[in-house]
């Protein structure tokens, strides 16, 4: 008998390397959304800052100039620390739908890798059955020759 070969181990191939590949976007893309919270965080913590430090500044006599320059610039880093929030919920979306392709491509593997082994345990049963089909003719012939005897 033959020895055994899967007939789809190609489209197992295909699979595994659309897996591999979405495996690779997933990374990038979780990477890329880590660095957004990241800079999303860094953008609050200066807003917050820029706010503590008008605060200070207003305990002491200033000018109108000075109070204008605070709300400017916090206004300024508040505007970019939303921008970072919408950047880092975009990113987060973004990799949440690469891990859903990666899922998919992982099944699919899965799918083939059990088709596999079932094709492989039907091919070894076959193996049995035709080894205990040539054990049972060889100890027909032998019983047969003995008789003869």
């Amino acid at each position: 008998m033959k020895g055994f070969k899967f007939r789809g181990e190609r489209i197992l191939e295909w699979r595994r390397a659309q897996a591999d590949a979405a495996r690779g976007e997933y990374l990038r893309a979780a990477e890329t959304a880590r660095e957004a919270a990241r800079l999303a965080d860094e953008a609050q913590a200066s807003a917050d800052r820029a706010a503590a430090e008008a605060l200070t500044a207003l305990g002491a006599p200033v000018g109108i100039e000075v109070i204008e320059r605070h709300r400017i610039w916090i206004a300024r880093q508040r505007r970019f620390a939303d921008g970072c929030r919408q950047t880092r919920h975009e990113r987060q979306h973004a990799a949440a739908e690469k891990a859903a392709l990666l899922q998919v491509a992982n099944r699919h593997v899965k799918v083939m890798e059990r088709l596999r082994d079932r094709a492989q345990q039907r091919h070894r049963e076959l193996e049995r059955q035709l080894e205990m089909k040539t054990i049972d003719e060889l100890a027909t012939q032998r019983f047969a020759a003995r008789q003869q005897h």
